[in-house]
């Protein structure tokens, strides 16, 4: 069985049953462990030349870091019909997103969804590595905010 760390116990022991309380931790590990298989392989499809490819990946990358932080944070599964952008302003105040960096995950999901991609050059210069970049940074920063004191679900490694 995964570890628990004190605070989950806290949370079972406070009316949150075992299965809950496991449940939980699971599907915040498994959104983290599919936030990481993401961003590892957008960077070779982006090299390989699949540049729509790689930031759909990159995307879904954030989207899932954001579904583990609200997790963790919250103590809850987040709704089922909570949009991206929601999930965003949720947790603008506890993850620290500034305006900037909601901006430009609102883009790339813009980007990642977009069907009409006639605008979207195969060949994107040093933008797309840019923006890749931006992206692996901003989960990093989601990181630091999944292991702060305020977490009521933590991730052991």
């Amino acid at each position: 069985m995964l570890p628990f760390s004190v605070q989950s116990q806290k949370n079972i022991r406070s009316g949150l049953f075992h299965e809950d309380a496991y449940e939980l931790y699971a599907k915040a590990r498994s959104w983290n462990d599919l936030s990481l298989s993401y961003i590892h392989f957008a960077r070779p499809l982006l090299e390989a030349g699949f540049c729509k490819a790689a930031l759909v990946v990159a995307h879904m990358s954030v989207k899932a870091k954001l579904k583990q932080l609200y997790m963790q944070l919250e103590g809850k599964f987040p709704p089922e019909d909570l949009y991206y952008d929601e999930l965003i302003g949720l947790l603008r105040q506890t993850a620290g997103i500034d305006l900037e960096t909601e901006l430009f995950l609102n883009t790339l999901q813009y980007i990642a969804e977009c069907t009409d991609a006639a605008f979207f050059l195969q060949d994107g210069g040093d933008h797309l590595p840019k923006m890749l970049e931006r992206v692996e940074q901003t989960l990093e920063r989601l990181d630091v905010c999944a292991v702060g004191g305020s977490v009521k679900v933590r991730l052991e490694n």
